[in-house]
């Protein structure tokens, strides 16, 4: 039992529930509120995750970006990839060097956001996005705001639209031995 000190009235906060939804495509200012440094999956190397939160534009201030920087990886082309974007955001922030990742917190800086692909096994929806970072060095900082023309959401794949598994024989296909030879076999051994 853990004893929270004093009592929390749980009706004196909002407990409405909201779909999650990608950001729209535009241009935001937002900052790092929160990173970290963890091992890829493989353990030969290193990625730092972020938590990104949108300042502007105010209609999805507070909304949150989660963007992961591969600084270190055994593919060179994974790890030049990543230490790029990494070097990208850091001139968006005014930062010319990095020790320590909270270095980076709570540092505005503005980028275009965009909804990227799903992932190739279909697993995962696409979702938003870092597509470019704006460099206050070169005078491009757009104001923050929602592109006029977003993409379509994929619909949703309905069991209408899946074709149902169809067990009976193909025209013309010999039966497999354990039918021809009048039973049925199981996969798993029993009759």
């Amino acid at each position: 039992m853990a004893r929270l000190g004093n009592t929390f009235n749980a009706t004196e906060h909002d407990t409405e529930q909201r779909d999650y939804e990608e950001l729209p495509n535009g241009d935001y200012q937002l900052e790092i509120e929160a990173s970290d440094i963890v091992p890829t999956s493989t353990g030969s190397g290193t990625i730092l995750k972020t938590t990104i939160v949108v300042i502007a534009p105010e209609a999805l201030k507070g909304r949150k970006l989660f963007n992961n920087y591969n600084l270190e990886n055994a593919n060179a082309k994974t790890q030049e990839i990543g230490q790029r974007q990494f070097a990208s955001l850091c001139r968006a922030i005014g930062v010319d060097s990095v020790e320590d990742s909270e270095e980076l917190h709570f540092r505005a800086f503005t980028a275009k956001i965009g909804l990227g692909k799903p992932s190739k096994d279909g697993k995962y929806p696409a979702r938003a996005e870092i597509k470019k970072y704006y460099f206050p060095d070169e005078g491009n900082v757009p104001e923050p705001a929602i592109d006029a023309n977003q993409p379509q959401p994929a619909a949703p794949v309905t069991r209408a639209q899946v074709p149902a598994n169809d067990n009976r024989q193909a025209a013309g296909r010999p039966a497999p031995a354990a039918a021809a030879a009048g039973g049925t076999r199981r996969p798993w051994g029993s009759k």
